[in-house]
């Protein structure tokens, strides 16, 4: 039980500390937490903003991607801002996974905008990239050093 309030804590601290530098006063609505990845909704900008905190397993890594269908479902928006900053590289045979299955399941619910945050961390820069480069959707997508830059970018 305590151990359930401080995770309830934590993740209202989390949302109410989400901030940007075109909008101090402007929060993000959760959607899905887990220790290793966020997925929440941006109303002023009416977006999905994905961050991974640190490089998910497998399992991990196919489950935070799923988020993000149940949040574009949820909100009703097809853009998307994935800040990679802390994924790590992508296993093959997920980066096959995201193209394909995810990628299929994505465009169901209404994808159809992506914004990616790059790491200076060249593994992790490259393994994006490449899978971006594997990617049949043909959904518009950028890559960006902040998350401001992407927002201003998606809108």
């Amino acid at each position: 039980m305590v151990k359930e309030i401080f995770k309830l804590k934590y993740i209202f601290k989390s949302i109410q500390s989400v901030t940007f530098k075109n909008n101090p006063l402007h929060t993000m609505q959760n959607h899905f937490e887990t220790d290793y990845v966020t997925t929440a909704y941006d109303k002023a900008n009416h977006v999905v903003i994905l961050k991974w905190k640190v490089a998910p397993t497998s399992v991990e890594f196919r489950e935070g991607l799923d988020s993000i269908i149940s949040a574009m479902e949820h909100f009703k928006t097809g853009k998307l801002i994935a800040d990679t900053t802390h994924l790590g590289a992508i296993h093959p045979d997920d980066q096959e996974w995201s193209t394909t299955v995810w990628a299929q399941k994505a465009v169901s619910a209404g994808y159809s905008k992506l914004a990616l945050v790059i790491p200076s961390d060249i593994f992790t820069k490259m393994s994006v990239e490449d899978t971006m480069n594997m990617d049949k959707t043909e959904t518009p997508s950028a890559y960006f050093d902040t998350i401001d830059a992407a927002i201003d970018w998606i809108k």
